[in-house]
């Protein structure tokens, strides 16, 4: 198998690790992490941070990371030239970017349609992440059960 190839299944296995590993977070975050209003004085103040800020601090580092490797993951279907790939990459990678500006602009009012677009789009970069795995499998024969 070409070096592109086993690329690729890692970026995959790393992309749906990090994606749900994520989600379990994010879900965590909106049921007991709460922020403070942004009119309010303390909102400028330390102690207004919630105790578990670190959780959420944690959930933005991934979410970078997830973008990252997302891009990572569009320039290597680019590369191995196939437009199944590269249209399914390009999906999740303008979701992750969908998800990331929902989950900020969630820090600022706890809205839950911003909770919901980034459970949507999780769902989307899923279901582009298991499509890709699929034309992967097809493109470099899948081993037979024999």
């Amino acid at each position: 198998m070409d070096n592109k190839y086993s690329y690729a299944y890692l970026g995959l296995a790393v992309m749906i690790a990090l994606l749900f590993i994520q989600f379990i977070i994010g879900i965590f975050i909106n049921l007991y992490v709460s922020f403070p209003p942004l009119n309010s004085i303390s909102h400028i103040a330390p102690a207004a941070f919630p105790s578990n800020y670190i959780i959420v601090m944690l959930h933005m580092m991934l979410g970078f990371l997830i973008l990252i490797v997302s891009f990572i993951m569009l320039l290597l279907s680019i590369k191995i030239q196939n437009s199944k790939m590269v249209i399914s990459s390009g999906i999740s990678f303008v979701f992750v970017i969908v998800a990331g500006i929902s989950g900020f602009l969630f820090l600022f009012n706890e809205y839950n349609v911003y909770s919901l677009i980034m459970a949507v789009s999780f769902i989307i970069i899923i279901i582009s992440e298991f499509y890709y795995l699929y034309t992967l499998k097809l493109l470099t024969g899948a081993p037979s059960k024999n």
